[in-house]
């Protein structure tokens, strides 16, 4: 029998075939809810989604003679998460309200992805506001896989062995779908890891992996293994902890931040205390606040940020040794 992928799908008129057939199986799946006339920009998610490991169900795989209603309600019954792709076409189709309703009914993990910027109409808004919502048509696209990824994943979702490669080497959650990146990325077999009972379990389950050298969990970047002296973080770590760099800070000189959303310092001191061979840091501008204390001990270091993104006296109490501008 010839697996999901590779049996024949449809020709959609003025769209084009259909990119994967509609998932059947028993396993946790995705519900897409759209309207058809988007069906141009939705084949390309559903493409996206499906190549990132997910099973997706979607009104394409109604079988010939099945009654429209039954069919659905019977998808929508048992998929693990509902999701909305949300334009100012879809919000107001009947179908795409009455699958919203039957799936808050049913309260069924609903994700509300924005495709384009829409203003709702009022019953839906009120109904849907404060659900989880990924607007898509206002990020890049790493960001956006980033999110959906890690949202598939806090709602339980598994990823599957139809991943591409591509996307299984940078991998959520998230997160991502041009640049086949996402938040999670698969270990390497041949890296040892020298884990705890606590953090081997995480690493099993799939939610502590190394890439690069790099541990990351759900996001966080909770250590660097590696040997490099002048390293690039993953765009899979978007959050940098204070422990992060704990193991090589004698000998790193250089730290590109990449998509590092938010450095967290503790009480005392940031993620890149005592770093004394530590020469230059490249600072995104995902990076909503920069602190001196953030560098505490870093004698040699130049960091390259722009000049919003420091906090109040950040230039009077910063001990290392040059700050560059970019946006002079």
């Amino acid at each position: 029998m010839k697996n999901q992928k590779d049996m024949q799908t449809r020709l959609v008129p003025g769209v084009g075939r259909m990119p994967y057939p509609a998932y059947r199986g028993k396993e946790p799946y995705v519900f897409i809810s759209y309207a058809r006339l988007d069906s141009e920009q939705v084949f390309a998610e559903i493409k996206r989604f499906n190549e990132a490991g997910f099973h997706v169900w979607y009104d394409e795989g109604i079988a010939p003679g099945n009654e429209w209603s039954d069919a659905i309600a019977e998808a929508l019954s048992n998929c693990s998460v509902f999701v909305v792709l949300l334009t100012p076409t879809s919000a107001p189709r009947e179908n795409v309200l009455n699958e919203i309703d039957y799936a808050l009914n049913e309260e069924k993990p609903f994700l509300a992805i924005y495709l384009d910027e829409t203003t709702l109409p009022p019953g839906l808004k009120l109904r849907i506001s404060r659900k989880q919502a990924i607007l898509k048509y206002n990020m890049s696209e790493e960001e956006y896989e980033y999110k959906y990824i890690e949202a598939f994943t806090q709602f339980g979702l598994k990823r599957n062995e139809t991943a591409s490669p591509a996307v299984n080497a940078t991998q959520s959650s998230a997160p991502s779908a041009t640049s086949s990146e996402a938040a999670t990325p698969s270990p390497k077999n041949e890296e040892v890891h020298d884990d705890s009972p606590e953090d081997a379990k995480k690493r099993a389950n799939g939610d502590l992996v190394r890439v690069d050298g790099f541990d990351i969990e759900h996001g966080l970047l909770r250590g660097y293994y590696g040997t490099d002296k002048n390293i690039t973080v993953p765009r899979a770590a978007k959050i940098i902890g204070t422990s992060s760099f704990d193991g090589c800070r004698l000998f790193i000189e250089s730290v590109d931040l990449n998509q590092a959303g938010k450095i967290i310092a503790g009480p005392l001191f940031g993620g890149f205390r005592n770093c004394p061979n530590l020469k230059t840091v490249k600072i995104p501008e995902t990076v909503d606040e920069v602190r001196p204390e953030m560098f505490h001990n870093c004698p040699n270091l130049t960091i390259y940020v722009h000049r919003s993104q420091l906090s109040p006296d950040f230039e009077k109490h910063f001990t290392g040794k040059d700050i560059v501008y970019l946006d002079e």
